[in-house]
């Protein structure tokens, strides 16, 4: 045995040498292209946290915090260092001297406080979460932040992500009436940005590109590798997917190929493709409904849609696989506080039919029961078969859907500004967290006109409330968990939403590129390590 184990040991230490004998160095210069479907519609997270807007803004704008591993834990980013009291209630950050915004101007305490207080608490979709409980923020000196909580938050250190707490310079937005959300949405900044991160803004040409040049005075030391990061807008997906293959862009993020083009373009010699590198997300497609107005202010009419579309098929069908049916808010990924005990979604069209006709919804001398509108997520081809679908199936229920599109600025308006759509399919992440990800959809405190990714429903519920404010400052595992079960058992019948799949993301590369996957966030983060051959 003691030879065997000898004989393992030297192996191993052979390979290890080997591995790192061949171990590439990073090059500097170069460019990252990459593209995704829409076009962002802002280049800060403030504006609204969608997708396309945080893969561009994550690039120029920094946190306090960076993180390591699918689990985020968390590294010194513009804070260099922090300790929390004892009663979990004050934390106190030291932030990095000699910092830049991309104009030159000294990166302070001042920005931080400005940043949290006057952009991310208010306007963010989950400030208010993060910083519900925020009683003050101090700056004693120009490098030294403190956060006064009212009570502990375990969330709290999670917060500090660069698409979640964007810290913006206040020498600029200060002139901003930061007190009218209008105003700040709509600020020149949001187009034409200034960070302290890697790369900063250098030109958008709407319908084409964006490009983001290297930040020569970068704090970090020989970062970022490459010299430039480009956005390419390219809206059908079939081209997409031949830009990749034909080398015109280097990464398709996050399922921005239709699923039907991943298996193919994963088997190309040159082509890499991950399913890592998103654990922090927990993406999660629904079907998002206003319940301010009948019908779906009926429970029974919500349970009759939910009962006439089959998860699977939408799964195996339309995103290729690529995911599994949801049974909640929660996804399965999560599982120290997913409940294990819910059941599926029946797919029952005669069920779904009686269920209807006791809500006091007859089928009319033509067979349809009432009409609906229905928009969809203007994300690809994907949203649009699914939206197919979704009208394909509640035409089995009588129900007469007519579909709408408009463009992500459009969708926005519609769902989040002024609430004026019945149904929309979306997706939304889970986050890190509970409190970070779900509560934001739910709880009826975010009802908040303008906010995206927000509870657009209308959803009140006290009980909900109740239980998320608790959940969300509960230290206790136990305690915290039990209270998640019953919200998760409470939404899953009530379908404020309905809950239809748990995405799983791929990201397809060309082998050229280096260094993407670092945690659980990886297309999120700020880039400065990737490299191109």
């Amino acid at each position: 045995m003691r030879k065997m184990h000898r004989h393992l040991v030297l192996a191993l230490g052979a390979l290890l040498s080997s591995a790192t004998l061949t171990a590439q160095e990073p090059k500097r210069g170069g460019t990252l292209t990459f593209s995704y479907q829409p076009e962002p519609s802002a280049l800060s997270t403030i504006a609204t946290t969608a997708v396309p807007v945080a893969l561009i803004s994550t690039k120029i704008f920094e946190s306090l915090l960076e993180y390591k591993g699918p689990e985020l834990a968390p590294l010194p980013g513009l804070a260099e260092s922090w300790t929390v009291a004892p009663d979990g209630k004050t934390y106190t950050f030291k932030l990095r001297k000699g910092v830049q915004w991309h104009d030159g101007k000294p990166f302070t305490s001042a920005d931080v406080k400005f940043s949290i207080e006057k952009l991310v608490a208010p306007y963010h979709s989950r400030g208010r979460v993060y910083y519900g409980e925020l009683a003050g923020i101090d700056t004693p000196d120009a490098h030294t932040v403190v956060f006064r909580l009212k009570q502990p938050v375990p969330y709290f250190l999670k917060a500090f992500q660069p698409s979640e707490s964007p810290i913006l310079p206040q020498h600029i937005m200060a002139a901003v009436d930061t007190s009218d959300a209008k105003n700040v949405r709509q600020a020149d900044f949001m187009s034409k940005p200034v960070g302290t991160g890697p790369f900063q803004f250098k030109e958008w040409k709407k319908g084409s590109h964006i490009i983001l040049e290297r930040n020569a005075n970068y704090w970090k030391k020989g970062r970022p590798y490459l010299n430039q990061v480009i956005f390419r807008a390219i809206p059908d997906g079939a081209a997409r997917a031949i830009a990749l293959e034909t080398g015109e862009i280097d990464l398709a993020p996050m399922n921005a190929v239709p699923q039907a083009e991943i298996a193919r373009l994963a088997k190309l010699p040159h082509i890499a493709l991950s399913n890592e590198g998103a654990a922090g997300l927990g993406p999660l497609l629904w079907l998002e409904v206003n319940l301010r107005e009948k019908p779906l202010s009926d429970v029974r009419v919500r349970k009759a849609i939910s009962m006439a579309l089959d998860r699977k098929r939408i799964v195996d069908v339309i995103w290729y696989g690529q995911g599994k049916p949801a049974t909640g808010p929660i996804v399965s990924g999560n599982p120290e506080l997913y409940n294990k005990s819910l059941k599926p979604f029946r797919y029952d069209i005669a069920g779904a039919n009686k269920l209807l006709d006791e809500a006091g919804f007859p089928r009319g001398a033509n067979g349809v029961r009432f009409k609906m509108t229905q928009h969809f997520t203007p994300y690809g081809e994907s949203f649009v078969r699914l939206a197919e679908y979704t009208k394909q199936e509640l035409g089995k229920l009588g129900i007469e859907a007519e579909t709408q599109s408009a463009d992500l600025g459009g969708w926005l308006k519609a769902v989040y500004n002024d609430w004026s759509y019945q149904m929309t399919n979306n997706f939304t992440h889970n986050y890190s967290d509970p409190a970070i990800g779900v509560q934001r959809a739910f709880v009826s405190s975010n009802i908040k006109k303008g906010a995206s990714f927000t509870n657009s429903m209308g959803y009140k519920n006290p009980r909900v409330d109740e239980l998320f404010d608790k959940s969300a400052v509960e230290t206790d595992p136990a305690k915290r968990k039990a209270m998640l079960d019953e919200i998760q058992m409470i939404l899953a019948d009530e379908l404020p939403v309905i809950f239809l799949v748990e995405i799983a993301y791929s990201h397809l590369y060309n082998k050229r590129v280096h260094g993407l996957i670092t945690n659980g966030i990886s297309m999120y983060t700020n880039w400065d390590s990737v490299w191109v051959d």
